[in-house]
């Protein structure tokens, strides 16, 4: 097989001059994955970020964005998104390697919880995540909210490999 040379994924510490892409990245994901109502709290929360918030780019050019954070000490994922244009090829899954890493290793959670729809519960079950909880259009009509928690003990058990495909690859490379 000969080596990968596509250009490498870049992580990246969110800034306010990404608002317009991640902006860009919501909009491409409305309605099937987030209410058009929504929009106005992720402005808000890219106005002021809570906990680590990222940007996924290639080339420059912004391609996923998400955060995680720790209340009440259970780690959390928020406003995690992909272009709907690069959806399929790998970036949630780099994205949530990420966000896992940076909540197992820096901040020393055991348990990682999320708020999702039913249409991306599943990526999220693949990866070990169980349901906790379901609110029939939770999110806006269609949209429902799906609570789901993953265990750091299970995740670590995972005897399919998904724990070691979820460990932060050498194609992503942190920027400071």
């Amino acid at each position: 097989m000969p080596p990968d040379t596509s250009p490498l994924l870049h992580v990246r510490p969110y800034v306010a001059a990404d608002r317009p892409a991640c902006l860009a990245l919501f909009a491409s994901n409305v309605p099937r994955y987030f209410a058009p109502e929504e929009v106005a709290e992720f402005e808000a929360f890219l106005r002021a970020p809570a906990g680590d918030y990222v940007v996924v780019e290639r080339e420059g050019e912004v391609l996923a964005c998400g955060g995680c954070y720790v209340r009440e000490g259970i780690g959390r994922l928020s406003w995690g998104l992909v272009s709907r244009a690069h959806h399929g090829q790998s970036l949630g899954r780099a994205l949530l390697a990420w966000r896992l890493q940076r909540l197992w290793v820096d901040h020393g959670v055991s348990e990682v919880a999320i708020d999702t729809s039913q249409h991306t519960a599943g990526f999220f079950a693949r990866h070990g995540f169980r349901v906790t909880r379901q609110l029939a259009d939770g999110f806006g009509p269609g949209l429902d909210l799906v609570a789901m928690t993953l265990r750091r003990e299970d995740w670590l058990a995972r005897a399919d490999g998904a724990a070691a495909a979820l460990r932060p690859s050498s194609s992503i490379e942190p920027r400071a």
